[in-house]
């Protein structure tokens, strides 16, 4: 036992848990020693035990004794003492040795079938127990009154490996950038991850207090975990739907649809609020699932709202308020206070570009551009901050979205993923297995490169010139050398999705007008001529919505995809507010003009792009649950035809159309053999190389010939790396 700092005196396994995280003992702690010894006299083990004084603190408090090793005739009031010296929340702890000594003095009444001669040697032992507590008791006053009030035991830090052959990270279709996400149970005893290879990425399970990791069947593809709070249950993101599954595993159960699902948190009275889709406020619906209901709307200036995090009360909510939703962070975000009771007014708690998570009187957040975990008092019952905000580590684990790799529990439990690097992403051209052939230009969050007919350009959409706006640029593709962007976009009104013309004399984009609040903004198409950029730029088409496709602000898209090798059609898809998602039209070039539907439905399709000879479309629609990748005849009679089995997005056609690439929903590159002329157009998909590309609407380009890939990606984008856990973080923070 520590009696002062590097002090022990020998007696750190009969400690309580309350004593090993630097908290003030009583005589429950006692107990707690007692019920120690008495295990150890009818087992001939110590209960909790390791090679040095961290790991037995360590299993103290994260793991439970053997109880299997008892003797099968130990009585059942005794097994029922023993179990209730050794509860680690001293609240329902066994609260004084009267108590024991009525088990004792009543034995034989309690269990009138156990033996004598047994039950005689067992009174004897505990007799002896008693004995032995009362010397435990005496070094246990001893610590406290040696104890100083400023001095906290040392914190006990481990850390967890990703499972064997896996990665910490997530699947990149699914925009969950270069974060690793996590989050530990509110009892403390469990941590839940996303972990995969390849095209394997799914939800794992790890008991703090040791053992493998396994993974939680069902949760494949699921994103964003988070808990129930009786730590039964995990809640994730999945094939637009947010769902639960028991930890322990049994078929997951459907709770509500979504399209983006950045974030949740699951109250003490059963309800969970969460983010349903990007451009709207925070939904809540029961744990049992049924009707949502939306619980906090934009304010002005507002993208999102992500990231909510319960306060004890069951009532009150942290949330991230983003501007820049589909972007790099260019603003600050603003951790608010939300309610159930939208009749109470919303709080703005401070200016952070993180998500937030409540434990032990404080807030936890992060600071960019350091990466650095922040924790700062905070009062739950007044919501109010107090004090100021301490490092509790550098460089955690971020995303582009807010969200922040790190989750406590309320028994003192840190665990964090430490951050990668804080390098922007990077054009990087790699052959069909996978080989890094080089880097060209800088690369950015909303890339959405596009290669010129010649391959000899690459067209994107960077902020290189302002971070709060979105300009279109040409960058030279010749490998690794110095290339200077070229802008052809100078405007404020922020621009993307560019679309090389057939020709390659010309690009067509998107604009997204942004206004200061008022009607619904404008979204247009507009096309450029590259050889005079002085030209004024042609509006091919401008919308404010439909009435199935209604647009409020920041949230209509017109976002081009591709151009027809005869120059007569651009294809674009049209986003509208949720629930209605988004569709595929066609723009003619010719005549009056009208846009054709192309793929519309009451599902998302978006990504459409024109096969070479013009007469088919490949797209991506997640009517069947998640994105997956279809191709149609374009705007001629005949069916669709599933190309991804098992989930798909972002295809792209080689040029002779007989093969058509698409990224599966862990970001690996696949590719299909296609025949146009059989009943049966695609072939079985084959894994090529995890591309590991940023979630952008054109998230990678491929050369004509099928052989190379430009892929927006992140350096060093998965990560072995360890998560690190902190028993008793809280020692660890400078006062």
């Amino acid at each position: 036992m520590l009696a002062g700092l590097g002090i022990v005196l020998g007696t750190a396994a009969y400690m309580a848990p309350e004593q090993a995280k630097g908290r003030e003992a009583d005589k429950r702690s006692d107990i707690w020693a007692f019920g120690c010894v008495l295990y150890e006299m009818l087992t001939g083990r110590r209960p909790f035990d390791g090679a040095d004084m961290t790991d037995v603190l360590g299993a103290v408090v994260r793991l439970e004794p053997a109880w299997e090793a008892l003797p099968s005739d130990v009585s059942a009031p005794v097994r029922i003492l023993l179990r209730e010296c050794l509860i680690k929340d001293r609240r329902r702890r066994v609260g004084d040795i009267a108590a024991v000594l009525f088990v004792l003095d009543h034995q034989a009444s309690l269990a009138p079938t156990a033996p004598v001669a047994a039950r005689s040697n067992r009174i004897a032992w505990l007799v002896a127990a008693l004995a032995i507590i009362a010397m435990i008791a005496t070094v246990v006053v001893g610590f406290r009154v040696s104890r100083s009030d400023t001095i906290a035991p040392d914190p006990i830090q481990f850390t967890i490996a990703s499972p064997e052959k896996t990665v910490f990270g997530g699947p990149a279709a699914g925009g969950t950038g270069r974060a690793t996400q996590l989050a530990i149970s509110p009892d403390g005893r469990n941590i839940v991850f996303v972990a995969g290879a390849q095209s394997a990425f799914q939800i794992w399970l790890r008991p703090l207090a040791g053992g493998e990791a396994r993974p939680i069947p069902g949760t494949e593809g699921g994103v964003f975990p988070f808990w129930s709070p009786d730590s039964q249950f995990v809640a994730f993101f999945a094939g637009g739907k947010l769902k639960k599954v028991a930890k322990f595993g049994g078929p997951p159960v459907e709770l509500a649809d979504v399209t983006s699902g950045r974030g949740g948190s699951w109250s003490r009275d059963n309800v969970i609020v969460f983010d349903r889709a990007s451009g709207s406020g925070l939904f809540r619906v029961s744990g049992g699932g049924g009707p949502t209901a939306a619980v906090t709307a934009l304010a002005e200036g507002e993208d999102a709202h992500r990231w909510p995090y319960f306060l004890p009360d069951g009532k009150h909510f942290f949330y991230t308020a983003v501007t820049g939703a589909c972007c790099p962070p260019t603003k600050p975000g603003t951790i608010k206070i939300g309610s159930l009771d939208q009749n109470e007014p919303v709080v703005s708690l401070l200016q952070a570009d993180s998500s937030a998570t409540y434990v032990s009187n404080r807030i936890l957040f992060a600071h960019e551009p350091t990466q650095t975990l922040l924790a700062q008092p905070f009062d739950p019952d007044r919501r109010l901050l107090g004090g100021d905000a301490v490092p509790v580590t550098a460089r955690v684990s971020m995303e582009g979205s807010r969200y922040v790799s790190a989750s406590a529990s309320a028994n003192g439990t840190l665990v964090y993923a430490n951050g990668g690097s804080l390098n922007p992403p990077q054009l990087t051209w790699f052959d069909r297995a996978g080989k890094p052939l080089g880097t060209i230009g800088d690369g950015g969050l909303d890339a959405n490169p596009s290669l010129s007919p010649d391959e000899h350009q690459v067209a994107v959409a960077l902020r290189r010139a302002s971070p709060e706006n979105l300009d279109i640029w040409t960058i030279d593709t010749a490998l690794n050398l110095p290339s200077r962007p070229s802008r052809v976009t100078t405007d404020p009104e922020p621009e993307g999705w560019p679309v090389w013309s057939p020709t390659g004399t010309e690009i067509v984009f998107g604009v997204a007008a942004r206004g200061p609040g008022g009607p619904p903004e404008k979204t247009r198409l507009v096309r450029r001529t590259l050889a005079n950029r002085d030209e004024p730029k042609e509006t091919l088409l401008e919308a404010v919505g439909t009435p199935s496709r209604p647009c409020g602000p920041r949230q209509c898209v017109l976002g081009p995809t591709d151009w027809s090798i005869d120059g007569r059609f651009v294809l674009y898809t049209f986003s509208g507010s949720f629930p209605a998602t988004s569709d595929i039209w066609a723009l003619p070039l010719f005549g009056e003009r009208k846009p054709l539907p192309v793929a519309q439905s009451e599902f998302a399709e978006s990504q459409g792009t024109f096969s070479p000879d013009g007469r088919w479309i490949a797209y991506t629609s997640d009517e069947a649950g998640q994105p997956n990748v279809y191709i149609q005849p374009f705007l001629r009679a005949g069916g669709k035809h599933p190309i991804s089995p098992n989930g798909g997005r972002n295809p792209h056609w080689r040029a002779d159309g007989r093969e058509l690439f698409y990224l599966d929903p862990a970001g690996t590159m696949m590719a299909v053999p296609i025949d146009l002329t059989g009943s049966s157009p695609a072939g079985l998909p084959t894994r090529l190389f995890p591309a590991e590309a940023v979630s952008t609407n054109n998230m990678y380009a491929v050369t004509r010939d099928g052989q190379r890939f430009l892929v927006n990606r992140w350096p060093n984008s998965a990560t072995t790396a360890p998560l690190t856990v902190i028993v008793n973080w809280t020692s660890t923070l400078k006062k």
